[in-house]
């Protein structure tokens, strides 16, 4: 059974540094196979003479195989938790191990320090004037005690004095009035009857004129108070009873309504005090959050590790960021700033090719080889992104990649996020097959060939291939086991198809057209460029 992966193509920011050893290699490939071919009688002429390979049957392993770097299956982010922004000042090194709670950075806090003092002295200013309110309401509460007591008690006396004057002091003085009428109209009839005796005395001789005269004195006065005390007794009745009554009267009114607008005055007042109070109050809660808050912006200046672990920069790996993870960075509210990966289960990622990316599913087994490791890492595909990843799409515009994600059955030791490493996806099996290597088959067009040992001669067949790894491809028609095919030298397919009358079209494939065939059958790759 073969297992061979499709090789990927190195990262394109790895170029560069690639171009030189790999111009020099091709030198001496083409100077090599130059002198080769010159002196090799298959090319000239033909013949049957040149290195075979029988097709045969067996299992063919289709795989992916592609370059990546190994990450921790689970991080905890650190975020910038202070508003704005604001500036790194300190921060240990990436890659240093640290232990929960040590700090990891500190951001300046000179801004916020001032706020905090600014807002230390409001929040003081506050709590005396809510202290001032909420003394001038406890006096509000007892002046209005006090206002209400005293409109009661007015109330109270003027219904006494109400009570009084028409249950006592009315019915006293018409008592009175009646008494003092009753007893001037008997001091009259008493006056009365003196002077008729008077005057009877007067004509038999016994008094005098004097006397006469007197005992008529004494009647009028009499009569004088008789009416003194009918009218008095009609003053009292007519005049004095009605006003005095109604004067009293009114002085309950009044008590009564002055009870209900202190109520009222009460009430004003003291809902004046409660929302100055309430107000007073908000305000100090107010300054509280806000001085709260500066507390929280003033701690998350200083950085803490939340877990043990391995510090690692939110920019590290990434030459596109516009500000790097250091001191003296400006960084924003909610930016993250360090990972921490937890190194004990680790998952390797690779960015697969939009042309691959469609044979993979999760669940697919998958082989690991870890640089540093020498055994390899079983596996299997955990994540396949719904979104190419463009990180690279500067480099090239036309490269669409979609990063997967392999579990790994066990993590090794010590080992840590960013390490390369080469994954092998295996995407089916197909047994027992006829297979041809792949460095027998030349492209023209849409068209497979391979070159048949026919006695001394090679005789081009054309074939229909299916699935393909790095070396060899499965046959679904026009060859079969035991044939032996030519091993294709460089240029020699081309030469042998038109020695054998069969036109090759020219490649008019331009980069953009070859990419689209590439994409549609990923063996014309590996075909092309092991055999034209």
């Amino acid at each position: 059974m073969s297992q061979i992966a499709i090789a990927s193509s190195p990262p394109k920011r790895d170029a560069f540094r690639w171009a030189v050893p790999l111009l020099a290699a091709a030198v001496l490939v083409s100077t090599g196979w130059w002198f080769f071919l010159r002196s090799s009688p298959a090319t000239a002429s033909g013949t049957g003479s040149g290195l075979y390979q029988p097709i045969v049957t067996m299992d063919l392993d289709v795989t992916v195989s592609k370059d990546g770097e190994m990450q921790a299956v689970t991080n905890i982010d650190i975020f910038c938790l202070v508003e704005g922004q604001t500036t790194l000042q300190n921060l240990v090194k990436e890659g240093a191990s640290v232990k929960k709670g040590e700090v990891i950075a500190t951001l300046d806090s000179s801004a916020i320090r001032t706020k905090i003092d600014d807002s230390t002295l409001d929040l003081q200013k506050a709590d005396a004037e809510l202290t001032t309110a909420r003394e001038m309401k406890e006096i509000q509460d007892l002046q209005n005690a006090a206002n209400i007591e005293a409109a009661e008690s007015a109330l109270a006396l003027a219904q006494i004095d109400l009570k009084k004057y028409t249950e006592g002091t009315y019915p006293q003085d018409l008592a009175n009035s009646t008494t003092d009428l009753e007893w001037s109209r008997i001091t009259l009839r008493n006056k009365e009857e003196d002077l008729l005796q008077t005057n009877a005395l007067f004509e038999k001789g016994f008094v005098t004129g004097a006397d006469v005269q007197k005992s008529e004195l004494e009647v009028t006065t009499a009569r004088n108070g008789v009416s003194k005390a009918e009218t008095a007794v009609k003053v009292l009745k007519e005049y004095s009873y009605p006003m005095d009554s109604a004067s009293k009267q009114n002085a309950v009114t009044q008590a009564e309504q002055k009870l209900v607008r202190t109520k009222r005055e009460n009430a004003s007042n003291l809902s004046q005090k409660v929302a100055d109070l309430q107000a007073k109050t908000q305000a100090v809660e107010l300054k509280k959050r806000l001085l709260e808050g500066l507390q929280t912006q003033m701690a998350a200046c200083t950085i803490h590790a939340p877990a043990d672990g391995m510090v690692v920069y939110a920019t590290s790996g990434d030459r596109n960021a516009q500000n790097l993870i250091q001191e003296g960075a400006q960084v924003r509210e909610r930016q993250l700033l360090f990972r921490l990966p937890d190194l004990s289960k680790m998952k390797a990622v690779v960015r697969v090719s939009e042309a691959q990316v469609a044979s993979l599913s999760p669940g697919q087994p998958a082989v690991t080889r870890v640089v540093g490791v020498g055994d390899t890492i079983s596996g299997s595909v955990d994540k396949i992104s719904v979104l190419a990843d463009s990180g690279q799409r500067w480099w090239n515009p036309d490269l669409k990649e979609y990063p997967v994600d392999v579990l790994l059955e066990r993590t090794p030791a010590n080992l840590k996020p960013g390490v390369g490493c080469n994954v092998t996806v295996y995407v089916k099996r197909r047994e027992n097959v006829p297979v041809i290597p792949l460095a027998a088959l030349y492209a023209a067009g849409e068209d497979r060939y391979f070159f048949a040992r026919d006695g001394d001669q090679n005789r081009p067949v054309k074939i229909k291939i299916g699935a393909s790894n790095e070396t060899h491809a499965e046959i679904l028609e026009g060859a079969m086991p035991g044939q032996q095919a030519l091993i294709l030298q460089s240029g020699q397919g081309r030469q042998l198809l038109e020695k054998a009358g069969i036109d090759v079209k020219p490649t008019t494939d331009k980069s953009d057209q070859g990419e689209r065939r590439r994409k549609r059958d990923p063996s014309a790759a590996a075909v092309e460029s092991g055999t034209k």
